[in-house]
């Protein structure tokens, strides 16, 4: 084995490991790391280690639990930053939030997914989703995801369909390409997409896509709540505020 292969080996399982500590926030012990990354505990101990001490990781000294750190975040959030629909649509995402009493997501498309950039709570929605900056979700069965594939050409969608691992996450999911691509059709006629708990159990939400001067989109945003409360005149309601959101945020970003 050559030193470059080697190299690659080990950032394989130093990546490895660091996703593991990403789905255990509170942290996660040396046993289970190990068997999820399938290497030598003695391996996933040196490989923490080398972690720690670069300061992505730290051990808890009395469960003796490993979890990632802020630093991770910081990197991230440098590269966060410097998206511009991030700074441009922030203010006017806090207003929304505010208007409509809900949570409120700025997304981006990597992929066949969505991953959440940022998000904005009134403090007044009462909906305990788990969502949060970070988290990737498929495009399939979001209405952000469904919102920004709206603004896309037939082989763009059929390519995200094809590759992803279409399953039903809830009771509500589409898993029928031809429901599918009937979901896009009328999100393309009114404008903004939803997603009826077809993501998360009890959880609607109403997605805007961004899209640019050729109106390609890889952004979205989105008004999510309880299900039971965005119906009716609330949901008319926050439709309309997000259809004029998006108009303010167009404006911003001189599109």
């Amino acid at each position: 084995m050559t030193s470059s292969s080697g190299s690659g080996q080990s950032a394989v399982r130093m990546f490895s490991i660091l996703e593991v500590l990403s789905n255990y926030p509170k942290g996660v012990c040396l046993q289970e790391i190990s068997a999820q990354c399938k290497l030598a505990k003695s391996t996933t101990h040196r490989i923490l280690n080398n972690l720690i001490e670069l300061g992505y990781v730290a051990q808890d000294t009395f469960t003796l639990h490993y979890r990632l750190t802020l630093k991770m975040f910081e990197l991230s959030s440098r590269v966060v930053n410097d998206m511009d629909i991030l700074s441009i649509a922030k203010p006017h995402l806090d207003r929304l939030s505010h208007l409509s009493g809900e949570a409120v997501h700025l997304v981006v498309q990597d992929g066949c997914d969505v991953v959440y950039i940022y998000k904005a709570d009134s403090g007044v929605s009462y909906s305990h989703m788990s969502s949060y900056v970070g988290l990737r979700i498929p495009m399939y069965c979001s209405g952000v995801g469904k919102a920004i594939l709206s603004t896309q050409n037939e082989a763009e969608v059929r390519q995200v369909w094809s590759q992803s691992r279409i399953r039903a996450r809830t009771e509500y999911t589409v898993t029928q390409w031809d429901a599918f691509a009937a979901q896009l059709q009328e999100t393309r006629r009114n404008g903004y997409a939803l997603d009826n708990e077809e993501n998360e159990l009890g959880i609607r939400c109403i997605a805007f896509a961004l899209p640019g001067i050729n109106g390609h989109a890889d952004t979205a945003f989105s008004i999510s709540g309880i299900a039971v409360r965005l119906t009716g005149s609330a949901l008319e309601r926050a439709v309309e505020l997000g259809l004029a959101t998006r108009q303010d945020i167009m404006r911003s970003m001189g599109n």
